[in-house]
């Protein structure tokens, strides 16, 4: 028994011992391994914070700052990728708020590439003094901006809310992390390699797996992520008109296949919601519709969209605020984008 016991600690040192070596390892090769499944879980381990509400699992903490997937991450007093703006307004200066996932927090693009900032500087340049606060955090969905704004973002009392719907929004919201699995996975470089090896055997991202065939599943009837994001973005809406705000969705297209895009399902479900709430809709894909997709791309593996597809995505929104508001506005807005 005296041996067995000493065998087994044996076996447990050296497990312990190869881990601290892979550990070790993995963090002196990481710019060279690092990837885009890797680099997520960098931004995430680095700039996220765990939270107790389960429709807002997490979200940026403040102050935070990092240089992922090629572009520098830094966070405000309150935890967006933007400039500090007080919560108290600026007198004669519009306020636009932007909720979206990773493709509004601009992704492997440069903080003034932003189609946020492409925005607010058009804006300003047409003599519209303006200032457009991107909320956009990595890996959420509607039912989890929602409850951002809720919590953070209102207190902006920003003029206009527009909505970056993006196809993904229909999947389910995320499990609460529990706080001692959220130290390690947040700390260890080498659960992180060895996560994005398991990701590379699964089906989900070899030859067998159908990345049309997955999106086009979220918008089946039933399905419980979609119902939730209907909901979320009937919430917005009367949330927004209880408090006096423009509302506007806009829809970002998946960025691989343009010219025959294969989502209209996707497409005409968040416009149908757009228009039974009497919100502005404005459709991002005739705007890209004539690129080719790869020059669009943050990388060849990655199909964020880059810094290019920022600017037309930022001009296609000053047009649409233009048409829902006119330069000399300060009232309520006088139309809608169609």
């Amino acid at each position: 028994m005296k041996r067995l016991f000493q065998n087994l600690a044996l076996v447990l040192a050296s497990l312990v011992l190869c881990a601290l070596f892979g550990e070790i390892a993995v963090r002196i090769l990481y710019p060279r391994i690092a990837n885009y499944n890797m680099e997520m879980w960098h931004y995430a381990s680095k700039v996220k914070q765990r939270t107790s509400n389960p429709k807002l699992p997490f979200l940026h903490a403040p102050n935070r700052d990092g240089f992922f997937y090629g572009a520098d991450i830094h966070t405000d007093s309150v935890g967006f990728r933007d400039r500090d703006y007080p919560v108290a307004r600026v007198p004669g200066k519009r306020r636009i708020m932007l909720l979206g996932d990773s493709f509004t927090l601009g992704w492997g693009v440069p903080f003034d590439s932003t189609f946020s900032k492409q925005l607010e500087k058009l804006l300003n340049d047409s003599g519209r003094p303006t200032e457009v606060i991107n909320t956009g955090v990595g890996n959420t969905n509607t039912v989890m901006e929602l409850e951002q704004f809720k919590e953070i973002g209102l207190r902006f009392k920003p003029d206009m809310v527009i909505l970056m719907y993006y196809i993904n929004d229909a999947e389910p919201t995320p499990p609460v992390v529990g706080p001692l699995k959220t130290a390690i996975v947040t700390h260890s470089y080498l659960i992180a390699f060895l996560s994005d090896q398991m990701i590379k055997l699964t089906p989900r991202v070899n030859q067998s797996y159908d990345w049309r065939a997955y999106y086009s599943g979220l918008y089946q009837p039933g399905r419980p992520g979609l119902a939730a994001s209907r909901q979320a973005i009937d919430e917005l809406a009367a949330l927004c008109k209880q408090n006096g705000i423009q509302l506007v969705i806009a829809d970002i297209p998946e960025l691989r296949e343009l010219k025959h895009y294969p989502f209209p399902e996707a497409t005409a479900f968040v416009r149908r919601a757009a228009q039974q709430n009497g919100v502005p809709f404005v459709d991002l894909l005739p705007a890209l519709v004539n690129e080719e997709p790869s020059t669009l791309w943050v990388s060849k593996e990655d199909p964020h969209a880059n810094a290019k597809a920022n600017v037309i995505i930022g001009r296609a929104l000053f047009e649409a605020v233009n048409k829902i508001e006119s330069p000399k506005q300060t009232g309520p807005p006088v139309g809608k984008a169609r």
